[in-house]
């Protein structure tokens, strides 16, 4: 065992190196089938740690996790295996697999930084972030063509670039190929005593002052414009990731439509209880009619971004025990708008089975973005801290794209050509018409501001 033990230590300082792109050499590696199982329990344990990370302190062990990891080395040991046979190098069927996990254990720990430190990811800001995930992914790749160029003797370049593809490809369309879950994810109640409890009469005080203050701040319609309002609603304080994703929502439409001051979150989370108001029906029918009295009916438009688990249902799940909250529902998230009076309506469900609420709201003058699919593959999987479909319309489609509509087409595609589609996409035909007046507004104020 001590044997083995030290066979891994050189292992993974030649690996450290090859991932680091320095001079390394196949003969540096200890390549032997007790070294693959060592290597493989080393990622599964860094892996356990970082989802770990993620979601403590509410955190559940689950055996789920594993299916990631047998994945993963599957299809290394079943690509390697087919490359020894493509470039008749038997020796490579082993050599791959221990190479590629000797040099991922440094690309693992770079990729949970954020996560240990949180001041990192707030530092650099949402589209800094992004860009250090394209980084990674970029990384990880040339540590699998990199671990077949030092697998193959002679060295050949084609080969090591075709090879590391093969290990790649798969990889990356895992989502769609089988379910996966995380190792652990997050519970039903905290694990400490750091955050009150939602009954207690601290946080029942506090809350309708919250609310007050949060609608007070909201800024009043511009006369002759067409403005954007934006109401970002998190309901199940059970999981700490759907309040980063709205986080995540809210930063891409301050930066991209200045809306600091036309924008309220309502949160139900354990560390925001008395500082943010929480994510009720009661609450949202008051944040809607408050932007109802502010804004221009006629005009301006209401965008409400819902994240979070579902019901079995189909209804947006609202917990905060010991409360007993009630769900948001599609035809209660209707009556809501109708009762408000707000005509022109932008609704995101980022949500798994959340096709109910394309079918309730659907109107002239509604566009409905909600996801599909469930949540190994849907819009809803969660991700890097934050829901695919949330992603994929606020860190790309409007962060990015010239046009409103464009964006919400963009983030119904998803980022995979030739994929299924990640949510299914309702667009009114007078909506539409809104939506360029939102464009020309949104491109007139930009002018404006660079002269």
């Amino acid at each position: 065992m001590t044997h083995a033990l030290d066979d891994l230590r050189r292992n993974l300082m030649a690996g450290l190196r090859l991932a680091l792109f320095m001079p390394v050499a196949r003969l540096a590696f200890r390549i032997d089938l007790a070294q693959l199982l060592l290597l493989f329990v080393l990622s599964a344990a860094i892996d356990i740690a970082t989802d770990w990370v993620r979601f403590q302190p509410d955190a559940s062990f689950s055996l789920l996790g594993a299916g990631g990891e047998f994945f993963t080395l599957s299809v290394l040991v079943l690509a390697a295996a087919a490359q020894a046979l493509l470039f008749r190098q038997r020796s490579l069927a082993l050599a791959i697999p221990v190479l590629a996990l000797a040099a991922y254990p440094v690309y693992q720990l770079v990729h949970i930084a954020p996560y240990i430190v949180p001041a990192i990811e707030s530092w650099m800001g949402s589209s800094a972030t992004h860009a250090l995930e394209i980084a990674l992914t970029v990384w990880s790749v040339a540590i699998l063509v990199r671990s077949v160029a030092v697998a193959l003797v002679p060295a050949h370049s084609a080969r090591a670039l075709a090879g590391g593809l093969m290990l790649a490809i798969p990889i990356a369309f895992a989502s769609l190929l089988m379910p996966s879950a995380n190792w652990w994810h997050a519970g039903s109640e905290p694990a400490d005593g750091r955050y009150p409890n939602p009954a207690s009469e601290p946080v029942l005080a506090a809350q309708q002052v919250l609310l007050d203050d949060a609608l007070s701040q909201l800024d009043d319609e511009t006369p002759g414009e067409t403005d954007l309002f934006f109401v970002g609603f998190v309901g199940d304080a059970r999981d700490e990731v759907y309040r980063q994703d709205l986080l995540a929502a809210r930063r891409a439409m301050d930066e991209r439509w200045d809306m600091r001051d036309r924008s309220i979150s309502l949160v139900t989370s354990p560390p925001t209880l008395l500082d943010t108001p929480m994510a009720t029906v009661t609450n949202l029918r008051e944040t809607l009619k408050e932007i109802a009295a502010a804004i221009n009916t006629d005009e301006d438009v209401v965008m409400v971004y819902l994240a979070g688990p579902s019901t079995a249902d189909g209804a947006l799940a609202v917990a905060a025990p010991p409360l007993e909250l009630l769900p948001l529902t599609p035809v209660v998230l209707r009556a809501l708008l109708d009762e408000a009076g707000i005509v022109w309506r932008i609704v995101v469900v980022s949500s798994c089975h959340a096709d109910g609420f394309v079918d309730a709201l659907k109107s002239d003058t509604t566009l409905v973005l909600a996801a599909t699919g469930d949540d190994a593959t849907g819009g809803c999987a969660v991700a890097n801290g934050s829901t695919r479909l949330g992603a994929a319309l606020f860190s790309e489609g409007l962060s990015h794209a010239d046009a409103l509509q464009q964006a919400f087409e963009g983030a119904q595609a998803g980022p995979e050509p030739g994929a299924p589609a990640m949510a299914q996409l309702f667009v009114g035909p007078e909506i539409a018409d809104k939506l360029k007046e939102l464009d020309r507004g949104r491109a007139k104020r930009s002018t404006g501001k660079s002269v």
